[in-house]
Parts: structure tokens; C-alpha cells; sequence
């Protein structure tokens, strides 16, 4: 991932500025990315850019109680920006993952806690959008049976428009085989 400084830049300020649609936006072409040449730092952005917008788009987590857990966020977010590689980012992206689920402790609302629900959502929507299903497991760390499920309950193969062409099915299986 060649910009993952502007990627976690654009994360970081639609966070600050609580800005769920753009963070969104950010998700839906970072899932495009993810599925042509995943990578554990693309993988983590697309996951945090989903749970990101969740967590703004529910003002339990808004309220002034929440806004220290909400800063430190933003300051694992930003140490992300700061680092020096993208190994580096990686293990700083792991911070915000523990941030998040400081926030969400508190207040437990889900069957299954929101970094789980979003590296879900990303796995089945890669698998909606072309990539095999042992592939998108593969991937992720999900469990097929989970990814299946959770597509099926949604209407997640009506809304993916854009289908992998053999081209980019061949040219993502070459990475794949290449990272073996």
C-alpha cells in the first residue's frame, strides 16, 4: 500500500471532524483496494475506516463521558501517520484497535464487538466482490462459515456493482501465490 500516510490522514480527519459519510466513502474504496491487493495494513484501515463510522454514527459514544477514549483515538491514529514504515503502522494501528475496545467496554451493545463485526463486513464483502470465499478467510482470519452467514443475511451481493474481471481474479491470485 504506496499511501497509507494519506489513507490514515483521511481517517484521521473525518474521525475529528465526525464525519461518518466521508469515513464511508473511505471504506467503500478501501474495500475495493483490499480485494485487488490485500495487504495486513490495507486490511486493518478498511476494518478501523468501517468501525470508525460506526462508533460516530452512535452518539452513546459522542457524549462528553466518552470524549477521553475518543482523543485517544485520535492520538493512536495519528501515531499511525507518524510511523516510520508500513510494518511500523501496522503495529500502530494495534492501538487503535485497543482504544476502541476501551470505548466500547463500557457500554457492550452487540452479539459480537464492533472490530470483529467490521473484519466480518470486509471479509464478506470481498467475497462478494469476487474472491473466493477460502481466499477472503484466508485473508481476514475468518471463519468461511461466518462470512458465509453473515453475506447471506445481508443484501451485500445486490449492492457490489463492480465484479473482478479474469484479469484481476489472475493478477490477485499471482500476489497471492508470490506471498506463499
Amino acid at each position: 500500500m504506496e499511501n497509507w500516510k494519506e489513507v490514515a490522514s483521511s481517517i484521521l480527519n473525518a474521525f475529528q471532524k465526525r464525519n461518518q459519510k466521508k469515513l464511508r466513502r473511505i471504506n467503500d474504496d478501501l474495500l475495493k483496494q483490499t480485494a485487488v491487493s490485500f495487504t495486513k495494513l490495507l486490511y486493518q484501515m478498511t476494518v478501523l475506516s468501517y468501525v470508525l463510522s460506526k462508533i460516530i454514527s452512535k452518539p452513546r459514544f459522542l457524549n462528553k463521558e466518552n470524549e477521553k477514549k475518543m482523543q485517544t483515538i485520535e492520538s493512536s491514529l495519528d501515531n499511525i501517520i507518524k510511523a516510520e514504515n508500513e510494518e511500523d503502522a501496522f503495529n500502530k494501528s494495534k492501538d487503535v484497535v485497543e482504544a476502541i475496545k476501551l470505548l466500547e467496554k463500557d457500554d457492550p451493545r452487540f452479539l459480537i464487538d464492533l472490530m470483529s463485526k467490521g473484519r466480518l463486513k470486509v471479509a464478506a464483502t470481498a467475497y462478494a466482490q469476487g474472491v473466493s470465499l477460502g481466499t477472503a478467510s484466508e485473508m481476514t482470519g475468518m471463519d468461511k462459515q461466518e462470512i458465509m452467514d453473515y453475506a447471506g443475511k445481508t443484501m451485500m451481493f445486490d449492492r457490489v456493482k463492480d465484479e473482478k474481471t479474469i484479469e484481476e481474479r489472475l493478477t490477485f491470485a499471482r500476489k497471492l501465490i508470490k506471498r506463499g
